[in-house]
């Protein structure tokens, strides 16, 4: 906690992460973070609420996410099954790995840092000739127990996508999860290929990221 605000450190990352901060706290936390975290990343996430961006912006804050909440319940699940796909063993991860990396998400988890903490992932993919070529990521472990969360979605076609984000919301209800949530960037195709399944949108979630001065 700094100045009564919940800051979550990454420390070997040298990242932060802080959620849904108003205008007025954020030139004090500032202060504080560069007093006491210099060269860290930081990312501001904002969840259905006002985001500062003046504020942002003078900090030299840059946009990093701008994306459509968009939320799916168990009965409203469309499936979509029209390519072979399943969830992703061990012995791919490599494969997945290279695939992965390869894209530029502009997201903090890459291969790495997601074989390190595997325990909170399914990846549902997809092959084509034997190597991956195309998958979603699930994450099924946050504070409420209830929800599951898609990051992403990569296939070279719509018919691919839906079938892999269809297959990530079964695997989050067979988790025994309520509700999936998947934050869509503000994007005609990608929401249409989400509506189709059942998602609806319910809200919106904006990223801006800033780095520390170095000492």
């Amino acid at each position: 906690m700094l100045n009564g605000i919940e800051v979550f450190v990454e420390a070997p990352e040298k990242h932060i992460q802080i959620n849904d901060i108003r205008r007025e706290d954020i030139a004090g936390l500032w202060a504080c973070l560069k007093a006491a975290y210099p060269g860290y990343n930081v990312d501001f996430c904002f969840r259905d609420v006002e985001v500062p961006v003046e504020v942002l912006t003078e900090i030299g804050a840059e946009l990093l996410e701008d994306c459509v909440k968009m939320r799916l319940l168990p009965q409203d699940h469309k499936a979509y099954e029209s390519h072979q796909v399943g969830l992703l063993t061990k012995n791919d991860f490599d494969d997945f790995a290279a695939f992965h990396d390869a894209i530029d998400h502009g997201m903090y988890w890459t291969s790495r840092r997601m074989r390190d903490k595997m325990d909170i992932w399914r990846i549902v993919a997809l092959k084509t000739d034997g190597n991956i070529s195309g998958y979603s990521m699930l994450r099924v472990k946050f504070r409420d127990a209830s929800l599951g969360e898609i990051y992403c979605v990569e296939a070279d076609n719509p018919s691919k996508r839906k079938s892999l984000l269809s297959a990530a919301v079964r695997c989050a209800f067979e988790e025994g999860k309520s509700e999936v949530i998947f934050m869509v960037d503000n994007d005609a195709t990608e929401q249409e290929e989400a509506l189709a399944i059942g998602f609806s949108a319910v809200g919106f979630y904006t990223a801006y990221n800033a780095v520390l001065p170095e000492e």
